[in-house]
């Protein structure tokens, strides 16, 4: 009797090490750093810009909800350590709680960006205001003034599937 406990105790152990191992080996990290490389093509700019902005934390980001002439209405989103963007449901208390104001003018620089390849290849394009729409998903760097950022660049991130 006391055998057979035993080998359950080390079939348990031993099936505890490998499940370790296995969900250690899964989550690797083939890009350390979290840098993103790019491809740049056509009339893309370089992603590794010297631009202040394009190596600082945006003021802002999130999906856009609301669009009243130059005044953007977003759900703001958040980025946990391991990479993965969070934020809130339309239409849920937390979402009307969590979100950001950010007004456009005729200095602000939009970017369009595509993005490929799970996130690491992404490709940048010179974009108008008009490319800000409900649903996208955007990053604003500006200056805040009261609970409004006046945006001096936005980026449009344009997710592709493949």
């Amino acid at each position: 009797m006391k055998s057979k406990k035993n080998i359950k105790i080390v079939i348990s152990v031993v099936s505890l090490v490998i499940l370790i191992l296995v969900a250690g080996c899964s989550n690797t990290n083939k890009n350390p750093g979290n840098e993103q490389s790019g491809a740049t093509s056509g009339n893309s700019q370089n992603n590794k810009s010297s631009d202040a902005a394009a190596t600082s934390n945006p003021t802002l980001k999130g999906i856009v909800t609301k669009i009243e002439g130059k005044k953007i209405t977003i759900s703001k989103t958040t980025q946990k350590s391991n990479g993965i963007i969070v934020g809130h449901k339309n239409g849920s208390p937390a979402a009307a709680n969590d979100i950001g104001i950010f007004e456009v003018n005729n200095d602000t620089t939009v970017i369009v960006r595509t993005v490929s390849d799970k996130g690491i290849n992404y490709t940048d394009t010179a974009g108008s205001i008009s490319d800000i729409k409900a649903d996208s998903f955007v990053s604003i760097w500006g200056e805040k003034d009261g609970d409004t950022v006046t945006a001096t660049k936005v980026i449009v991130s344009i997710f592709k599937a493949y």
